[in-house]
């Protein structure tokens, strides 16, 4: 049978007042940005179309992403040849 609340020992080894050191795992996992680590998606296979139309295929692709992941308008590159046609 298990002891009842009562016949547990007062002191257990731990103190509530001494503060845990967690410095050694914060640094161990901590993620630096500024070594680069940011996050893109490559998308291959969308159509060749004109300038003019580049707008109406960029507000599909965020309608697409951001069933999956969040981003914005001004986050997407879209190539744009000399013949003023995007690159697919």
């Amino acid at each position: 049978m298990a002891p009842s609340f009562e016949n547990l020992p007062e002191d257990d080894g731990y103190d509530s007042e001494e503060e845990i050191d967690f410095s050694d795992l914060r640094e161990q996992y901590e993620v630096r940005l500024e070594q680069g680590l940011d996050a893109f998606v490559v998308v291959d296979g969308l159509p060749v179309v004109p300038e003019d139309s580049k707008q109406k295929l960029v507000k599909f692709l965020m309608r697409k992403l951001n069933t999956v992941g969040k981003t914005k308008e001004d986050a997407i590159f879209m190539p744009i040849n000399e013949k003023n046609m995007s690159e697919g």
